[in-house]
């Protein structure tokens, strides 16, 4: 048996050639070569589509996330790759943040669904093969297709036009994969940016062409207002009629404790010890028994629940490999899926990165089976959880689906990491479009003129201002760190704590209507509110008590484990003599 390979270490040498092959690129694009483009367009796909047996690199045109050194095929080959903007769209952005903010009304968050999903823009499918293709043919089959995929959508739209989207066509193995499996679908989505989340191409696919069940969860709903929920519930089933639609949180107010209040805001943080979102799963519950009927026996499902409800929150210890099975060598060849074969329901759990599909498994759990973080792509490949012994959980990487969404945007509703910007106020003055960010953070203006009501703020005086209040310096000029400010603000805003939500279209026009509609009851239920005194929703928050960003939740939980304890954690030991502004 042949040793392991060994992995080869990123030297200083290594280094410095990689660098000086960067400064070499730029030299090329500020040229302003006119084949730059083109030949940027040609061979991105071609230079870095991943195959079985070549390395993930990123190049001129395409970033991969979270790229580690290494020689070795598997070391880098489930990483997110996204297109690369040039240094003018980076620098025109730059200027626009500079310009002071016209506010808008809220009728410019009421997006449907076709604000970005547009004919054209469907997700890669698996091309069709049979049991005589050796794995190399079909590899070498999969491999055209996604290319093709990827120059037929070069062709109709402009890359300008188009959001960052998944070209990683291992990471599309795996919904492949999961989709073949499943007996039912589950689309977690952001409560928060419903339209911008759903791909209407995934929706009929599944439905028409696999003939299977689709539920869309509405997941954080505890972000958003039980009426808007209500308008998005009447809007998707009338756009998508054979979808089932189940709202969901990770976070019911049993699973919270109340954080106090600074700045006149208040935060809420999670307990050390969690509890099953009951109220959430009974949904799900209740619409898996309508699609199954007789053919699998859900009640071990149902005992759990109605135990788990019972119970006031004292959780056993649990052995994680009883009941995950992550896959280390995944397995992406054909499946023939029988529906409900031998009484097993399969569940797939689909959706773009950021929307909580490990959060929302945990919390049917009760436990922490799944690593969770805020950062996209940390779910690498698909894994399987038994939530009772004949019904499966199968945990699907997040996916960033071809749309025309606008980066800003796309920053916003999570599916670009923040800390790879390279311009992040444009994110930030939309926000400030609909949201008073000055009022909401207590800043002064950085010029340090008085406060007055017509005062203009642009997204970059937005991030100046809160750099100035938290004491984000540089280094050595001791000025403002306005690029750190800019991505702790971005941050807050995906976290909830200054929260930005979507409107169905025209339901500014009906807000009456949904305000006192029957549904509203049935979200506040499972939102779990009054349960826990002084509750409310998570407001617009935002606590100045420096974070530091997290890879994994259960940094966060270790923090948590004393729950009589109301100090906020933070790196900084001098952070609890701030005075409360």
């Amino acid at each position: 048996m042949a040793p392991p390979s060994r992995r080869v270490a990123f030297s200083a040498k290594a280094k410095k050639k990689q660098l000086q092959n960067k400064r070499e690129e730029n030299r090329e694009r500020d040229k302003g070569d006119g084949d730059f483009l083109e030949k940027r367009k040609k061979n991105y796909v071609a230079q870095h589509l991943l195959t079985n047996d070549s390395q993930v690199a990123a190049g001129p045109s395409m970033e991969a996330i979270n790229l580690q050194p290494g020689t070795g095929r598997n070391v880098n080959r489930f990483n997110l790759k996204f297109h690369v903007e040039s240094k003018e769209e980076i620098e025109a952005r730059k200027e626009i943040a500079r310009q002071a903010i016209v506010p808008e009304a809220e009728s410019g968050l009421e997006l449907g669904t076709d604000f970005c999903f547009v004919p054209g823009l469907e997700f890669p499918q698996r091309p069709k093969w049979d049991y005589n293709l050796t794995q190399q043919k079909l590899d070498m089959k999969e491999n055209k297709y996604f290319r093709e995929y990827i120059d037929e959508i070069e062709k109709s739209f402009p890359l300008a036009e188009l959001s960052y989207f998944e070209l990683n066509l291992e990471t599309w193995r795996q919904l492949w994969r999961v989709l073949e499996m499943t007996d039912i679908l589950l689309v977690v989505i952001d409560s928060r940016f419903p339209s911008l989340l759903f791909p209407p191409s995934l929706y009929n696919y599944v439905s028409q062409h696999l003939k299977r069940d689709v539920i869309l969860v509405f997941n954080k709903i505890d972000l958003v207002p039980a009426s808007v929920l209500a308008a998005w519930k009447h809007y998707f089933q009338t756009q998508f009629p054979l979808l089932r639609i189940v709202f969901f949180t990770s976070l019911p107010s049993y699973n919270l404790r109340d954080g106090g209040s600074k700045s006149g805001m208040k935060t809420q943080r999670r307990k050390g010890t969690m509890k099953m979102a009951a109220e959430g799963a009974q949904k799900l519950l209740e619409v898996c028994e309508d699609i199954c009927g007789t053919q699998v026996d859900l009640s071990a499902w149902r005992s759990k629940i109605t135990e788990e409800m019972a119970l006031k929150g004292d959780d056993e210890e649990v052995e994680i490999g009883e009941l995950i099975q992550q896959v280390k060598k995944p397995d992406v060849g054909f499946h023939q899926q029988e529906r409900f074969q031998s009484g097993m329901l399969t569940i797939g759990c689909v959706g773009q990165p950021n929307v909580g599909k490990s959060s929302l498994i945990n919390a049917l759990m009760g436990k922490k089976v799944v690593s969770v973080s805020r950062t996209p792509g940390h779910t690498k490949h698909f894994q399987t959880i038994f939530l009772t012994p004949n019904v499966k959980l199968c945990d699907c990487p997040g996916l960033v689906f071809p749309s025309q969404l606008p980066r800003t945007l796309q920053v916003l509703v999570g599916s670009y990491p923040i800390a790879h910007l390279r311009e992040p106020y444009t994110a930030v003055g939309y926000v400030g479009k609909y949201l008073n960010l000055p009022e909401l953070l207590k800043m002064g203006h950085p010029s340090g003129e008085k406060a007055t009501e017509g005062q203009e703020w642009s997204a970059y005086d937005i991030c100046e201002g809160w750099a100035i209040k938290r004491g984000f310096m540089t280094k050595r000029a001791a000025r403002p760190d306005v690029a750190r400010s800019a991505n702790h603000l971005l941050r807050l805003i995906l976290e909830g704590r200054i929260t930005l939500y979507l409107r169905p279209p025209n339901y500014k026009a009906e807000e009456s209507k949904w305000q006192s509609h029957p549904d509203v009851a049935e979200i506040t239920n499972i939102q779990a509110l009054g349960q826990m005194k002084d509750d409310g929703w998570l407001e617009a928050a935002a606590e100045v008590v420096e974070e530091e960003d997290s890879n994994e939740e259960s940094e966060e939980e270790e923090d948590d484990e004393s729950e009589e304890e109301q100090v906020p954690a933070s790196s900084n030991k001098f952070a609890l003599l701030e005075d409360d502004d």
